[in-house]
Parts: C-alpha cells; structure tokens; sequence
C-alpha cells in the first residue's frame, strides 16, 4: 500500500486502517474511532482517545486476558473520564470487570500510554510496570530543579534560536510547563516525571500473564527506557511508539540521553527480526512486515543524517538553528511553527550528537 508515494505497512484489520487514514485527514474523531478488535484468543485491542483533539486522535491500548481469569493490559491510555469508563464497558462485555485486572505495563511514560495507570493502581490494586531505564529516567527528571521554561530555555540557547524568533517557541513551553503533570512537556517530551512503577521490568524478563509467554525488550531511542513486548507463542510484536505505521516517531522525548538516534537505529535492527509477527503498535494500525518497515525507517534517518553531514561540513560553524533552515523538510522550514519548529531542531541536534559519535569512534 502507498500514501503520496509512500509504502505503508500491509494492515491486518481494514476498518483498523481506515480509521487511522481517515483520522490523518483530520476526520472528526467520532466518526473514525475503530471498534475494540480480538487480535488473537484472549488478547484484544482498545483504542483510547486522546482529550481534547490531540494528535494522535487515539491510543491503541492493549488487553490480555490470561489463564487464570487476570486481565493485563498494554498502555492504557490517557488518564480521563471517558478512557476509564470505555476501559470499564469493554471489560464487563466480555464478563469481566476493573477488579480483575492484576498488571499494567507502560511501554514508556508518555501520558497517552502510561496514563490511565495511576488510576486503575490506587482503584484496582493493579501492579504497573515500567522498564528499570524508564523508571531512571522518570527518576531524574523528577529530580531537575529546572521547570519546563528553564530547560526549554536551555535548549534554545544551545541551538542558537534567534531573540526574534524565541516568543513563538517559547510559548509551547509555557503550555506545557502550565497544563499539569498528566500532560506530556514539550521541552522534555515526558509526563508523570515522579512517578514510580510497583516492579521494574528488564531486558529477557518475562510478563507473569499465566498462560503466555511475553518477552521484554528494551528498545531505547523514542524514550531512555522504552520497551517492546514480543508475545512467542501467538506471534504478537508490541512496538509501543517504536515503530508506528505511517509516521516516523519523535526520538529522545525522555529525558536526557547520549545519543538516542544511535539507540534508536539499534533496536530498529533488533525487532526487524521479528517478521513473522503481526505488529501491534502504539498509533495507527496493526501490520505485517516489520522488516520493511523498520529499513524505511533507517533510510529515512541516515538519509536526513546524510544531509545534515554535508550542511555540517560545509558550515561547521553554524548553529543548530542555521542548520535546520537548510535542511529539506517534508513541508518545508517555513511553514513549520510551533511544536513542529521544535520538533526540527531537536532532530537536527539529535543528527548532530549522532555524527559526532560516530566521527569519535571512527
């Protein structure tokens, strides 16, 4: 399948797909919501909206149903009303209720997927569970006596922003720094930053869901601690944000890493192995062929790594901002604005620490 020429991943449901197609032509979120779908025999997926009209319109959360009547669920979705109560009715039309559900696991701490976790521990006693990275990285950002402002502040000094044009980036800040703790920071890209998981998972840990074998990876690069979930028996690959079906995901959204491109493109290469699995990703639509999609992924980033080495060489003096300027956005540097300015500079300095590296080891 393509989109503007582009290959997307073959989908394995198509009212799954057509709502995520629908939803990316900004179709009003009621008419595009997809049904709760079972994936496999006990293993079911639940979209969740995101409050407000955010993007993505919706969270593709996950529940497990094990052997011994225990419901586990996978990124539950934003912290809301509505999500609770759409969590508690597909629960109770398959016989089974909020009491029942013994853990949830983030995939990392973004509040559109860890969200809802907080809630359902203190209602339900349910054990949360995070990779012991993320649980690190929550951890010191918790700690950082910088507020949102302060560190965003920071990054546009280093990446040389011009005075004229920091009001309109700063502003995001400000409302991220202002929207409350369940709301995802801009300037770091991280949401409930203190909290903290009942167990922490590590890479080859096994989810105690009786019945199943589920592995855990540790897959960094969208966030220090990410993780993704590979289920052998039913060969089912939870991706989380690592790899979505038809955008390309923010990387190093958690806190301050050494080079979360490098991650990022390592744990690409791990998971491409697992083609015979269907994909159930964070975002968009469950898919086959995560091969491909993971080399579309690489070539998209070493493509862009490519261009900013070249601008690099040619410039080396120029700052992060007289970089980007340069460098051949999908919808071109002038029309980005916003979050989507930010987003630019943080991936031209995340290309940057990259080639850095690599240019140290060589």
């Amino acid at each position: 399948m393509s989109s503007n020429g582009l290959r997307l991943p073959e989908p394995v449901d198509p009212v799954e797909f057509a709502a995520d197609r629908a939803a990316e032509h900004g179709v009003p979120l009621a008419d595009g919501l997809p049904p709760a779908a079972e994936v496999r025999s006990g293993v079911w997926v639940l979209p969740q909206p995101t409050p407000g009209n955010g993007i993505p319109q919706y969270t593709l959360s996950y529940a497990i149903f094990d052997a011994a009547g225990g419901v586990h669920l996978v990124d539950p979705g934003w912290d809301t009303d509505e999500n609770a109560g759409r969590l508690a009715a597909f629960l109770a039309d398959r016989g089974a209720r909020l009491d029942d559900v013994a853990s949830v696991t983030a995939t990392h701490l973004h509040p559109d997927h860890l969200g809802l976790a907080e809630r359902l521990r203190r209602e339900t006693g349910a054990r949360v569970q995070l990779h012991a990275h993320e649980q690190e990285a929550a951890r010191r950002l918790a700690a950082s006596s910088l507020t949102a402002v302060e560190t965003a502040t920071a990054r546009l000094d280093g990446w040389g922003v011009p005075s004229a044009e920091r009001d309109e980036l700063m502003a995001v800040a400000r409302v991220a720094a202002t929207a409350g703790p369940r709301t995802t920071e801009v300037s770091t890209g991280v949401g409930p930053a203190g909290f903290t998981a009942d167990l922490l998972l590590r890479d080859g840990d096994l989810l105690d869901v009786a019945g199943r074998r589920i592995e855990v990876l540790h897959t960094p690069g969208h966030t220090p601690g990410h993780l993704a979930l590979v289920d052998h028996d039913d060969e089912l690959l939870f991706t989380g944000d690592l790899v979505l079906p038809t955008v390309y995901p923010g990387l190093g959204l958690g806190g301050p890493a050494d080079d979360p491109l490098g991650d990022y493109l390592r744990s690409l290469d791990r998971v491409s192995g697992y083609d015979r699995h269907e994909v159930l990703p964070g975002h968009g639509y469950r898919f086959t062929g995560i091969a491909e999609r993971c080399a579309d992924i690489r070539e998209h980033h070493l493509k862009r790594s490519r261009e900013i080495a070249a601008l690099h060489a040619e410039h080396p003096e120029s700052s992060v901002w007289q970089l980007a300027a340069h460098v051949s956005w999908t919808a071109g540097w002038a029309n980005l604005h916003g979050f989507y300015r930010v987003s630019a500079l943080s991936q031209t300095a995340l290309h940057l620490t990259h080639l850095q590296r690599a240019e140290a080891a060589a």
